[in-house]
């Protein structure tokens, strides 16, 4: 078996036929079909049928779909191998949503690199859309997010810390309600995808501050500077404005969440995993000495 042939196996999944995945590997399309007769050949399996102009995986398809990711993992950490013994190198990629990816994640990154040097990292701004599938497809090595304490099916969850989260004011607005306010305000809230903003809705409904005029963004530093500048009220969590909040900026006013709410990195847990990612995980835990819980 050539994992040549299994990468644009994979390929044909992922982009959903043979002529689109012959453009994203840059190759003809009778070479992704001779790769892919010559992975039936050696496997014994038929792999796709053709439905009209539609390419699916047929049963058996499906299962070696998932042994295909396994195999394309391994080899790529299998690369990363060092030529010098017990040395640690290669590459880390990490999806991180906003307020970790700028807030914390810089932080662990310094203690990492100052131990590990030669490795390459790769952080992808997360949406919160499919970054769990993406991880478990070996398209990233750690998920890093806030939100509830969840256990997910073949991951495991480091939990980081607690997240302390609160009304996020404009200046000079310490004396009114929030029932005021929003009268006053439009209240912004995160993108839909948001893996806190469903909780932060449940704390609005629950102290009857249903908000009647709203406004949305994706980016917690949007959101931060168009509270500053009078434009509507928020429910942020403290450590994305706590330098502005010190600096007089704007007002913080904590608030009990429903459940606690945790910064949390996931990893795959059944993969092999390579040096690279055992020595993140490693200072993850020596960093932070929290508790590790398994798929």
């Amino acid at each position: 078996m050539d994992i040549k042939h299994v990468k644009t196996f994979c390929a044909v999944v992922k982009h959903g036929g043979f002529s689109k995945a012959a453009e994203a590997l840059s190759y003809a399309q009778s070479t992704v079909t001779m790769h892919i007769q010559s992975l039936e050949h050696d496997l014994d399996l038929r792999l796709f049928d053709r439905l009209g102009k539609k390419t699916i995986l047929t049963e058996p398809g499906e299962r070696f779909y998932q042994y295909a990711i396994e195999l394309l993992v391994i080899y790529e950490k299998a690369k990363e191998i060092s030529r010098e013994k017990h040395e640690v190198a290669g590459s880390l990629s990490i999806t991180a949503n906003e307020s970790v990816a700028v807030y914390l994640l810089p932080g662990i990154l310094k203690k990492f690199k100052e131990r590990y040097p030669k490795v390459n990292i790769t952080i992808e701004a997360s949406s919160g859309v499919n970054e769990l599938q993406r991880l478990r497809e070996g398209e990233t090595d750690i998920v890093f997010r806030i939100g509830e304490q969840l256990e997910y099916d073949g991951v495991r969850t480091v939990l980081l810390r607690q997240e302390e989260f609160g009304w996020i004011l404009p200046e000079g607005h310490n004396d009114q309600n929030y029932n005021q306010l929003l009268q006053q305000y439009p209240f912004i809230y995160t993108e839909p995808e948001c893996s806190y903003r469903k909780l932060v809705h449940g704390v609005l409904m629950e102290n009857g501050a249903a908000p009647e005029r709203t406004l949305e963004s994706s980016s917690i530093e949007v959101i931060k500077q168009s509270v500053m500048a009078h434009l509507g009220i928020a429910i942020l969590p403290h450590m994305v404005v706590k330098d502005a909040e010190d600096k007089g900026q704007l007002i913080y006013r904590e608030i009990q969440m429903p459940t606690n709410i945790y910064s949390q990195a996931y990893y795959h847990g059944s993969r092999w995993q390579s040096p690279v990612q055992r020595a993140f995980v490693d200072v993850l835990l020596r960093e932070f000495a929290v508790l590790v819980s398994d798929e």
